[in-house]
């Protein structure tokens, strides 16, 4: 391994892996780098431990254990954790590298954002801050620092295994790791149990600085300022939504992220969905000197360049062996006759995928009342989006916990393959899983027993592609795990339509 040093004393090689290559940031936690994993060939971020906190085992480990504990979060708006690690003392752990800006750096470059693409940001972090409220994550340290927009516009969570790692055994430590701003919560800055209200804080407290363009101050005892109060043009609905989410007392907030992006829809429905003017467009590389290959080509190519010329050596002697057996053969077959192609070969190219013909949909409420709006089933696979078929109204988006979830069977006619499922629902916010079955007498199986998972995601989008696992199967099942909240404060969502392809 080379031990070669990069600055503050640490190696250029972790794990015999991860190179680092520049230093990014540094904060009261970590030292953030850019660096490349040699083993997947892919650009990362690392983040080292200050040496202070990694010379405590307790602190450590429990940095580790947190980091793991993040690494569970899949969610499209939530960075990726790959990695955690110690080498010689040094505590790492290796994110998804995200080619773009955050939203610190954002503001610092435009100052305010306009009302709508503030609200469809902040709509954004809170689908990922709701997703990992149910996975029993609590962000703790929210800031436009952690916030990251990529150059494709898509907004990402970042750091959520770093506050609580820091503050387990001495929540007073808050202040002095994390900085007592007005992004932080009163209730953690003052050493208390925190929840997933803490968050709902942290997010008002972005909010208000995306509409500002600056920080709030901590809250006092009469609440958060306004942000109408810095800012005359925020609109009032707005302004409402940020002092709810920035209210001292935790009971007085939105109840839940959730809770909050309903709250933030309307306004968020005005945005063009465009965030890259604002991010910039990425660099182009700069190109390698005559006659030299860019890094790049090194770092991923070079190890080819061997086999390569083995390759064309090989292709060479194949033209010398045709050229010589058409001499010989030729004659014998005859100016007029020429060989006849391969019985079976073919040069089409593979078929476009076709859309898998539906013959029938019914509602599945295996753990409820079996009902779940069955007589709109229909509507999900009709060809028309502007009719709908709606799950019943919760009073939570997990179902109160008293079941797993509630779903919709596609039945084929008979066990086709699908290769992937459009999915288009009523509300964005929800979680969704695939399923397939085969036929079993005719019918599918009663409950989730006996169906094979084909696929996952979340929607922070109304609309989806779903990739499906290889599998022929009669029956496809749709099944929400996790709801929106509507109108009423109820959580529902709704299919507007379905459709397979092979």
């Amino acid at each position: 391994m080379s031990m070669s040093q990069v600055g503050s004393g640490l190696p250029r090689l972790l794990a015999e892996r991860y190179e680092l290559s520049e230093r990014l940031a540094s904060g009261g936690m970590t030292s953030v780098w850019r660096g490349h994993d040699r083993v997947l060939g892919r650009d990362v971020a690392i983040k080292v431990l200050h040496p202070e906190l990694a010379a405590d085992p307790t602190f450590r480990g429990r940095f580790s254990e947190e980091a793991v504990n993040a690494a569970r979060l899949t969610h499209p708006n939530i960075v990726a954790l790959y990695d955690t690690g110690e080498q010689n003392g040094i505590a790492y752990i290796v994110i998804e590298w995200v080619e773009g800006a955050s939203l610190a750096e954002l503001l610092a470059r435009h100052g305010p954002l306009p009302p709508a693409k503030a609200a469809r940001l902040a709509s954004e972090v809170a689908l990922a801050l709701d997703y990992a409220h149910g996975a029993g994550v609590v962000h703790r340290n929210l800031k436009p620092a952690n916030i990251l927009i990529s150059h494709d516009g898509t907004v990402k969570v970042s750091d959520f295994s770093i506050a609580k790692a820091a503050t387990d055994d001495d929540p007073a430590r808050t202040g002095e790791i994390l900085g007592v701003t007005g992004h932080l919560a009163p209730e953690q800055a003052e050493g208390d149990d925190v929840d997933g209200r803490a968050d709902v804080y942290g997010l008002g407290a972005c909010l208000f600085e995306m509409l500002t363009g600056r920080p709030p101050r901590p809250a006092g005892p009469g609440g958060a300022m306004a942000p109408r109060s810095v800012r005359a043009g925020v609109p009032r609905q707005l302004d409402a939504v940020v002092t709810r989410a920035m209210a001292r007392d935790p009971d007085h907030r939105f109840p839940t992220a959730q809770a909050m992006a309903s709250a933030l829809a309307r306004s968020a429905a005005a945005d063009d969905g465009d965030t890259r003017a604002i991010v910039g467009q990425p660099p182009e590389p700069p190109a390698p000197p005559a006659g030299q290959p860019d890094e790049s080509f090194i770092r991923h190519e070079g190890r080819w360049l061997g086999w390569t010329l083995v390759l064309v050596g090989l292709a060479a002697v194949l033209v010398v062996v045709g050229l010589t057996l058409t001499k010989t053969v030729g004659p014998i077959l005859g100016s007029g006759d020429k060989p006849k192609a391969k019985q079976g070969a073919s040069t089409s190219t593979p078929p476009a995928a076709e859309q898998l013909k539906v013959v029938a949909a019914q509602a599945f409420d295996p753990q409820g009342d079996k009902q779940e709006n069955n007589g709109d089933a229909g509507l999900a696979a009709d060809g028309d989006q502007r009719t709908v078929w709606t799950t019943e109204g919760y009073n939570s988006a997990d179902f109160g916990r008293l079941k797993q979830g509630v779903g919709l069977v596609l039945d084929l006619g008979a066990s086709k393959p699908a290769r992937k499922l459009a999915l288009t629902l009523q509300a964005a916010g929800a979680d969704v899983s695939v399923y397939g079955a085969a036929a079993d007498g005719g019918s599918y199986p009663p409950g989730l027993d006996g169906w094979r998972k084909l696929g996952s995601t979340g929607m922070p989008d109304q609309s989806a592609s779903i990739a499906l696992e290889r599998g022929s199967f009669r029956y496809y099942l749709i099944w929400f795990t996790r709801l929106p909240q509507g109108e009423g404060g109820k959580f529902r969502d709704g299919i507007a339509e379905a459709t397979l392809q092979s």
